[in-house]
């Protein structure tokens, strides 16, 4: 078991290193909001991508197949999603270091941080890559591997998203009078990041178009 476990290990990592909106969000709310904020949105992205090792591990042929048919209006979901949330970050007036934080705040950093890794079907197509790679997801398999390899996944996606989250908080300290700049920023390559995935599925999907 102990093997299967590091191979879930690596593949979290793996799925969870490359650098994109998810990861910039992480990373800015650690940076703007403190580290509680950034941990508790890493969770929500280490969850999602587990529920997607999950389905792979498992070999969960209902949720894979509508994950198959439905890939390009998740996307299309998942990008205006993040497009807004970047309006939101940039329209934002208070100054993230006098913001007072609420439980509403926590676990909105979860919640949307969740959804919105869940919008992106093309992590469940990178774990059908990786997984095979690996040699994993056969029918044969038995629970207690697939259990294994599930929970490595977990674990080695935290250990990134904790990585960012500690990182942003170290960085805070460094750039406690850019916050505002930081959060504009922020607010507009997440813009351009949802409105690419907008047009990314409108254009390899043209029926979409009315």
């Amino acid at each position: 078991m102990a093997l299967y476990f590091l191979k879930g290990l690596a593949i979290g990592l793996i799925i969870a290193m490359p650098f994109g909106p998810v990861g910039l969000l992480c990373l800015q709310r650690a940076i703007t909001m403190g580290l509680r904020v950034g941990l508790l949105s890493g969770l929500g992205a280490g969850l999602a991508d587990t529920f997607y090792g999950a389905v792979a591990a498992f070999g969960l042929t209902y949720i894979s197949d509508f994950l198959t048919t439905h890939h390009i209006l998740l996307q299309s979901v998942g990008g205006l999603f993040l497009a807004l949330m970047g309006v939101r970050l940039y329209l934002t007036k208070k100054a993230p270091k006098t913001l007072e934080l609420t439980h509403s705040h926590f676990a909105g950093a979860f919640a949307s941080i969740f959804v919105l890794t869940l919008t992106n079907p093309m992590t469940f197509v990178a774990f059908l890559a990786i997984f095979a790679g690996f040699g994993l997801g056969q029918a044969e398999a038995r629970m207690h591997h697939a259990v294994s390899v599930v929970v490595g996944v977990f674990f080695g996606a935290m250990v990134w998203w904790v990585a960012i989250a500690l990182g942003g908080k170290l960085l805070r300290f460094r750039l406690l009078n850019q916050l505002p700049k930081i959060r504009k920023g922020s607010g507009v390559i997440i813009i351009l990041f949802g409105i690419w995935a907008v047009a990314d599925a409108i254009f390899r999907f043209p029926s979409l178009l009315p």
